[in-house]
């Protein structure tokens, strides 16, 4: 039986199409406290204020300025529709609040974290507001310098977040769970910069492999001899079984360097650099990124330490994709230089860059395939 098609766009995309289209119906607003690092001036007026982002607090004595979303809702009666659920549907656990902090957390190279939740019950104004806890460390300011500077952000620019915003709307439906995992995992990953360097680099690396469905590559020539031997006939099912498993888990390996070779035209800068070796240029980017995902998998699967760049303390240092170590000692264990992982300011605005340009190529599609 083949499963049946649903609607499978993000949440916040289906929410702002049943306000348009709602003829009536009681008109109220929820509103959300969020907060980051940097100061975001403007406010964003979206789809004749049915989405609404201005700043609502200055900087607290965390270095937190706080912002206000408000959406709208138009009151409706609910209606199970079994027709509207899939085996393959979207579902995406943190809700249309989620979807938004983190396509602004990919949009801005900024974090943001919800600080609380304010319900508008009825017309005359009556309001709940729910407090919200959440872990935060202030990082150093050269652990990412551009994510923590005040520089090009604005919630009203034409061509910003609105444009940005309308994309996504554009985009195959086919890839909107893929892009909300993408985002969500990304948004995660760089909330760990100055606390968790471990953890920041196992997220970025999901948040890749969330798009690798959508990353096609030639098989090579280990691939087409196994698939030679299995239609031979050689293997009994669940030996078939496990060779098909082991081919996949080594095509996720390569399709991550892949992605990362295929989407970050652009990225790499030319001209001459002091310190060459504390930089990553194109040349090596395959190496590093079989290094970063080899290092994941082995902190999953068997707990092995990841041996990482430190972050930079000074400001001829702060731009480098490594750090100087030329190997490191700790305990009895060695570690070579080949195991050094770039720094997560490196990692994040690569990703980051790769993003950017896979969603400009998805956006180039037929209107039908829409």
């Amino acid at each position: 039986m083949t499963d049946k098609i649903c609607d499978n766009r993000m949440q916040w995309v289906l929410h702002l199409e049943e306000c348009k289209d709602a003829k009536d119906g009681k008109v109220y607003f929820s509103e959300y406290e969020i907060c980051s690092e940097v100061r975001i001036p403007g406010r964003l007026e979206y789809e004749n204020g049915a989405l609404q982002c201005y700043l609502l607090e200055e900087r607290d004595k965390n270095g937190l300025y706080t912002y206000a979303i408000r959406v709208k809702h138009v009151e409706k009666k609910f209606e199970f529709n079994e027709s509207a659920y899939s085996r393959k549907g979207y579902f995406f656990k943190h809700g249309l609040i989620g979807e938004l902090l983190a396509l602004f957390s990919v949009y801005f190279q900024a974090r943001f974290y919800l600080k609380a939740t304010v319900m508008e019950f009825d017309s005359n104004g009556h309001r709940f507001r729910t407090a919200n806890d959440f872990n935060y460390k202030r990082p150093h300011s050269f652990s990412n310098f551009e994510m923590f500077s005040n520089q090009k952000r604005n919630w009203a620019h034409p061509d910003g977040l609105m444009s940005f915003l309308n994309t996504i709307r554009k985009i195959n439906q086919k890839y909107h769970q893929g892009l909300i995992r993408a985002f969500h995992w990304y948004a995660e990953a760089i909330k760990e910069i100055g606390s968790d360097g471990q953890l920041f680099f196992i997220k970025m690396v999901s948040a890749v492999e969330s798009l690798l469905a959508f990353t096609k590559i030639p098989q090579d020539s280990l691939s087409r001899k196994l698939e030679g031997l299995i239609s031979q006939r050689l293997f009994d099912k669940n030996e078939e079984g496990a060779i098909r498993q082991w081919l996949e888990s080594r095509l996720i390996r390569r399709r991550f360097a892949y992605f990362l070779s295929k989407y970050s035209y652009g990225f790499f800068a030319g001209g001459k650099r002091k310190a060459k070796h504390c930089h990553i240029f194109k040349a090596e980017l395959k190496r590093y990124a079989n290094c970063i995902y080899d290092a994941r998998s082995a902190y999953l699967h068997n707990g092995s330490p990841m041996y990482l760049s430190q972050n930079a303390h000074a400001k001829y240092d702060k731009s480098w994709d490594l750090d100087a170590s030329v190997g490191m000692m700790a305990d009895r264990k060695k570690f070579a230089a080949n195991e050094k992982l770039p720094r997560s300011r490196w990692f994040e605005r690569i990703v980051s860059h790769c993003f950017s340009n896979f969603l400009q190529s998805v956006t180039r599609i037929h209107p039908q395939d829409r």
